[in-house]
């Protein structure tokens, strides 16, 4: 018996809207991006018609299964390939498009011009969009391949985009210059190193306390749609209270917001937009500057960055630093790993002046590459002492002078540590004391070596401070 009812391809439903060139999130069953100030979906670029008309149906399609970010990239992404159409091929049908035509769009991407990653994307998502074309039927596409994996451009390589020392330093000191409002968003921002998505939409209620009493900041993370805490540091915690304080004293008393706006039109939370416009006029008129003395330029994933390299180069392990950041995997974690100059620098000047048991001061060889070698060495793979450093890579085997590294020719220190060699030498004395009044004579003559090293290290530290 057959069905009273029409089957009906889910492709070839179209809703009230499909004509419009503007569809709004919610009609899709989205939510906007209130941080990005992106409301719509927007296909008045397109071009030629036929092209629109079949972009509009894979969009439809991919937005059962696909977010609102990754809709809009389609379309941005696909705009790309319909003016080359318009503009180079503008009599061609659909079912005269082939591999000749394709190649010619590799050619065409580069001239716009758009850096690797971005052509990479442009054609993936075109070969994307080809496949679902082929399989709904919405054009008389031919079905063999068009975009091979060896047609994809190589991604240049993912260089943290960090921001300075200098150039935070710079913009610390001008903070005061902003509204406390701003201030305490871009205080958060350098010390967490959340995403902006993150930040502007933080719930007012944002801080959750553990039974030791320490407190952690609540994020969601809209790219990966999950929620989870992060430690902060007792500074983070007065910024977020004072903001909480600024947020119930002002005119947004019943905001669910940390950060809202006064007036929420469109967007109940500040906008990435006006971060932006904040910071780069900040930089502008109190003249930020890179060490070439150009004006910084902000974008706020720079402030991630940099928070990413910050704990790199402070020794955190790679894996609690993709923990921290919310990283899915190694390798987005994997761009921080790296020793910055400047980080090199000044941690083998510190190697450079350490000193042994002897007081041997241990200068260095002057080849650059040797002196990085030996930095990598003796700070990567060197075993960490309250006091100093052991000059025997961990990958050694045990230490065969447990509990004696004042005894030992493979330690190694530096002035930093000169307040506990002098702490350690007083009470080494009192012990020697200790040990000749009870005739440990055993005791004495064994601290007495550490005395007599402590004494020769301080000498030395001393005259190179």
């Amino acid at each position: 018996m057959k069905s009273a009812f029409n089957i009906v391809s889910i492709s070839a439903i179209k809703p009230d809207f499909f004509d419009e060139d503007y569809w709004k999130a919610e009609m899709l069953g989205f939510k906007p991006d209130n941080t990005h100030g992106t409301y719509h979906l927007k296909f008045s670029k397109l071009v030629p018609l036929w092209f629109k008309h079949a972009v509009k149906q894979f969009v439809l399609f991919q937005s059962a299964t696909k977010t609102f970010s990754t809709c809009r990239s389609y379309i941005v992404n696909l705009t790309h390939f319909g003016s080359f159409i318009a503009s180079l091929y503008p009599e061609l049908s659909p079912s005269q498009i082939n591999r000749s035509v394709i190649v010619h769009y590799f050619q065409y991407l580069k001239q716009i011009p758009l850096n690797a990653s971005t052509r990479q994307l442009a054609l993936l998502h075109l070969r994307t969009f080809h496949n679902l074309v082929i399989q709904e039927k919405w054009l008389s596409w031919p079905e063999s391949p068009l975009i091979f994996n060896s047609d994809l451009p190589k991604p240049n390589a993912n260089i943290p985009r960090y921001i300075p020392e200098t150039v935070v330093m710079q913009l610390q000191s001008q903070l005061n210059t902003l509204s406390l409002f701003y201030r305490n968003f871009i205080q958060i921002l350098l010390e967490t190193g959340r995403r902006i998505s993150e930040i502007c939409p933080l719930q007012f209620d944002c801080l959750e306390q553990d039974k030791e009493k320490d407190y952690f900041l609540k994020v969601n993370d809209c790219k990966l749609k999950k929620s989870y805490l992060i430690p902060i540091s007792p500074n983070c915690l007065n910024v977020i209270r004072s903001q909480q304080a600024l947020v119930k004293e002002g005119r947004y008393r019943n905001c669910s917001y940390l950060f809202p706006t006064r007036t929420a039109v469109k967007s109940p939370h500040v906008g990435a937009r006006y971060i932006h416009i904040m910071l780069n006029k900040l930089s502008h008129q109190h003249n930020i500057v890179d060490t070439n003395g150009k004006v910084w330029h902000f974008h706020a994933h720079q402030f991630r960055h940099t928070v990413g390299t910050r704990m790199i180069n402070a020794g955190v392990p790679q894996a609690i630093v993709q923990k921290y950041l919310g990283h899915e995997t190694p390798e987005m974690t994997a761009r921080y790993a790296h020793i910055h100059q400047e980080t090199l620098k000044a941690a083998f000047y510190r190697f450079q002046h350490s000193v042994d048991i002897q007081g041997t001061l241990y200068s260095g060889e002057t080849s650059t590459q040797i002196k990085e070698a030996k930095w990598l060495k003796h700070n990567i793979m060197s075993q960490a002492l309250p006091n100093g450093i052991c000059a025997l890579p961990t990958i050694q085997s045990s230490c065969p002078h447990a509990n004696a590294c004042l005894t030992c020719v493979h330690f190694r220190t530096t002035k930093e540590f000169l307040p506990q060699h002098k702490e350690q030498l007083q009470k080494t004395k009192q012990i020697i004391t200790h040990a000749e009044e009870q005739g440990w004579h055993r005791q004495a003559e064994m601290n007495l070596k550490v005395k007599n090293n402590l004494e020769n290290i301080i000498e030395k530290l001393e005259k190179t401070a």
